[in-house]
């Protein structure tokens, strides 16, 4: 009997506190688990408060709230990745790239994170990196187009082409109406040398997104590029109609210079070098630094035989990029048209001097020489501008012109 008791009161008192201990470990977790749920709710509240003080511009504010969040539970990603974009607004990269680092830590499969890191990259000029962030945000949320964007564009800038196109082609049935995506295959299209698709794609983002910031431009500079010239006008011109429709009242309307020269130079291309004259006589009172427009008007008025205009033209040109070859060689031409020619191979000297293996500018100079009875140099100084450039129709016609004149001299 006192053996059964001996055994009996052991089993009997690890039962009790067994019993005595099972509410109070029962207990202890539900106060943990009660805590854990109370410092989530709290930390939401913080977190709600500074993505408010965020998106308004209070980035201080907005900070130490997050920072409140990450104290009650920083194991959530999303407060880490708004710390990231709180440090990044305030242009503290390197705190920005640990909290996107610590958000990508705590839930992989988030793609904000990788997207916002993928800017630091970009600003470091790690352009590599941030593609690889780019194109994994977009993996992760292929509905947000703008993460394939981004990574495409920074593919464009360093020349991937194929790798760019490759990434938006899967994307296009599904974002066709995306203004964007057209535009940057437009600009992979222009890259690589192929200006009619470049037209095609230019064209249908500025359909969709008329008011996307220099797709106009872009538009007419393909369709120029491609020799669609009519086209190029009407697209110019419908462009600075639109434009100048918008203008708000009271203010005066001025094209941007790239309509501009497109658009005078369709007109030249297209025969019309009367109305060319005009855009481009508008273009350099618009824009009087604009050397190209100087260029421009001095060649036009040259070919109309206003020697008083392209030689002012000229000279202006000569006067804002002294090292431009071409300024000269105009000068020149408008000398040689005057029957200046001593006058004319001084100004084609100084074209050649600066462009020495310019073909057009030598073949200038050759025929100056000639005809101010220089002969023998003529015929030389074109002969080294066939030498430069062998498939030159110009150089080929004024030898053949001054051989077949050889006789008569």
């Amino acid at each position: 009997m006192r053996t059964k008791l001996l055994i009996a009161l052991p089993v009997a008192a690890s039962i009790l506190l067994a019993t005595a201990c099972a509410p109070r470990a029962a207990g202890r977790e539900a106060r943990l688990e009660a805590d854990a749920r109370f410092q989530r709710t709290t930390s939401l509240v913080s977190f709600d408060q500074a993505k408010q003080a965020f998106e308004s511009g209070e980035l201080d504010k907005a900070r130490k709230e997050v920072e409140k969040a990450l104290v009650r539970s920083n194991r959530e990603a999303k407060y880490w990745s708004l710390l990231g974009r709180i440090e990044l607004e305030s242009k503290k990269l390197e705190k920005a790239l640990e909290a996107f680092g610590r958000a990508i830590e705590c839930d992989p499969n988030l793609a904000e994170p990788y997207y916002y890191r993928g800017i630091v990259h970009q600003r470091w000029s790690e352009n590599d990196k941030a593609i690889a962030d780019y194109t994994k945000a977009g993996e992760i949320d292929p509905e947000r187009i703008s993460y394939q964007l981004a990574a495409a564009e920074l593919m464009i800038t360093e020349r991937r082409l194929d790798d760019a196109r490759m990434l938006l082609l899967p994307k296009l049935a599904y974002f066709e109406h995306n203004g964007a995506m057209h535009e940057l295959l437009g600009d992979i299209a222009m890259l690589s040398g192929d200006s009619k698709a470049a037209a095609v794609s230019y064209e249908r983002s500025s359909v969709i997104d008329p008011e996307a910031p220099l797709i106009g431009e872009k538009l007419v500079a393909a369709l120029f590029d491609a020799g669609e010239y009519q086209k190029c006008l009407e697209t110019a011109r419908r462009q600075r109609e639109r434009a100048a429709a918008e203008q708000t009242s009271g203010k005066r309307f001025v094209p941007t210079r790239e309509t501009m020269r497109h658009e005078g130079r369709s007109l030249a291309m297209l025969g019309r070098t009367t109305e060319a004259r005009v855009v481009f006589s508008d273009t350099v009172r618009e824009y009087p630094e604009d050397v190209d427009a100087w260029r421009d008007l001095a060649t036009v008025t040259l070919e109309l035989g206003d020697l008083a205009r392209a030689q002012s033209a000229s000279e202006r040109l000569i006067a804002l990029a002294s090292d431009d070859a071409s300024g000269y060689t105009l000068r020149g031409m408008v000398a040689a048209e005057k029957g200046e020619y001593e006058e004319a191979v001084r100004w084609h000297r100084l074209a050649c001097d600066r462009a020495p293996k310019d073909a057009p500018a030598k073949v200038a100079l050759g025929m100056s020489l000639w005809h101010s009875g220089k002969h023998d140099e003529g015929r030389s100084v074109l002969r080294e501008a066939l030498a430069i450039d062998p498939a030159s129709a110009l150089a080929t016609e004024a030898l053949a012109a001054v051989d077949a004149e050889g006789g008569a001299h």
